[in-house]
């Protein structure tokens, strides 16, 4: 009998799909260590020389307007649905980590949520210092354009890591499973924040992704379990994943937050409505990557605003992460130097919170920081290949690795 995802200890949000595991744990020689610095996993099962944001993103700028112009601007924007889809299972996969975490690990929630507030602190913080201080034009107030950096920043991915083997790599993944929530309940906030908007407009599409991620929580967890077959459910999966887009992208809302309320509605409720739709997501995750990241490169704007931006998006971001480890580390019972290096990859999702903010922001500001963003992206994930922690592998024994007080 197959095991559901929620016992299998997750390299990255979704958990393990029938690609991944065709990358095997590096043996231990010097040319197989050098190879796994540059050799990560990737989006549908390929293995390119460095992390999928550094190859990814630059495809997508390379056909995108500004060169090929084979994604050009109108092909864009009749995608901007699918980019709805793929951030409404992005936070979807999110709400069900919180639910299955915040049950069996407080302390962990803990930890990833205090990282990530001191992360957007410091980077909000620092942006809007440099904004009011440098008059750089960002096409929105600067308390917003700032709060929307910060909140970028904080996202995080331990994907590099072996949480099969290292300890303090397991404990690293599982907060960055949940170093995203706040950030994305957050995103929220930005719709109250736009000025272009009267303020009781501004109260309700704050509060409309609540109650749509309520609506398609239970009219998902009416239909799952009453699915006669796999095929079956599989259309009801992506059904309501449809509906969380569409309904978002109607009403004007984050899709991560909707899709944040629904994943975490499926785990608290009764039944198997919440591993249905983790293995379901997890079949199609891989090529979301892809999406999200291509349509960013697309979207990438040689902007000078961006280039200023991107100064104290990275060293307050590296700043934020180190600051937030140290402070939550004792909550999450590791290491602060380890716990910092493995979340200091930014992974799709800072990607997943820019695109968000450009459906949200004005025009000017969503493209400053959609390209600020996927800049310090790739500069991060180069990064990461030099500070993630890479010690020796345990001889496999055919078990993941099991952290002390994991569920």
């Amino acid at each position: 009998m197959n095991q559901w995802p929620r016992d299998v200890h997750r390299r990255e949000l979704g958990g393990p799909d029938p690609l991944d595991r065709r990358l095997e744990a590096p043996s231990m020689s010097a040319l197989s260590w050098l190879s796994s610095l540059l050799r990560t996993r990737s989006a549908l099962g390929l293995a390119p020389s460095l992390t999928p944001a550094v190859v990814f993103l630059p495809v997508g700028v390379l056909l995108g307007p500004r060169a090929l112009d084979i994604v050009s601007p109108a092909l864009i924007g009749r995608l901007d649905l699918a980019v709805s889809v793929a951030l409404a299972a992005i936070g979807i996969l999110v709400g069900l980590a919180l639910g299955r975490e915040i049950q069996s690990a407080p302390r962990l929630f803990a930890a990833a949520s205090l990282e990530s507030a001191v992360t957007i602190a410091a980077v909000a913080g620092a942006t809007m210092y440099f904004i009011r201080h440098t008059g750089v034009p960002v096409g929105a107030p600067p308390l917003l354009a700032a709060l929307a950096l910060g909140l970028c920043a904080s996202a995080s991915s331990a994907t590099s890591a072996d949480p099969d083997f290292e300890p303090a790599a397991a404990v690293a993944t599982r907060v960055a499973d949940l170093d995203d929530v706040v950030p994305i309940a957050a995103a929220a906030v930005i719709a109250v924040l736009l000025p272009s908007l009267p303020a009781r407009d501004a109260w309700f599409l704050g509060l409309a992704p609540i109650g749509l991620g309520l609506a398609v929580g239970a009219v998902g967890w009416l239909l799952f379990e009453r699915a006669g077959s796999g095929g079956e459910r599989a259309v009801f999966v992506l059904g309501t994943l449809g509906l969380t887009a569409g309904g978002s992208a109607y009403l004007h809302v984050s899709p991560l937050t909707t899709g944040l309320v629904a994943g975490l509605f499926w785990t608290l409720a009764p039944g198997r409505g919440d591993r249905i739709v983790q293995e379901d997501l997890a079949k199609v995750q891989h090529p979301l990557v892809v999406l999200l990241l291509l349509a960013a490169g697309a979207l990438w704007r040689p902007m000078p605003a961006a280039i200023w931006l991107l100064a104290p998006y990275l060293l307050f971001r590296l700043a934020g992460k180190v600051a937030g480890a140290w402070a939550s580390a004792r909550l999450a019972d590791a290491s602060p130097a380890d716990l910092g290096a493995y979340l200091m990859p930014p992974g799709v999702l800072a990607i997943a919170f820019a695109l968000n903010f450009t459906q949200m922001l004005p025009p000017e500001a969503g493209d400053t920081l959609l390209s600020t963003v996927a800049i310090g992206t790739a500069a991060f994930e180069l990064f990461a290949l030099v500070v993630v922690p890479r010690s020796r592998p345990a001889a496999r024994t055919g078990q993941p690795h099991i952290v002390e007080g994991a569920p």
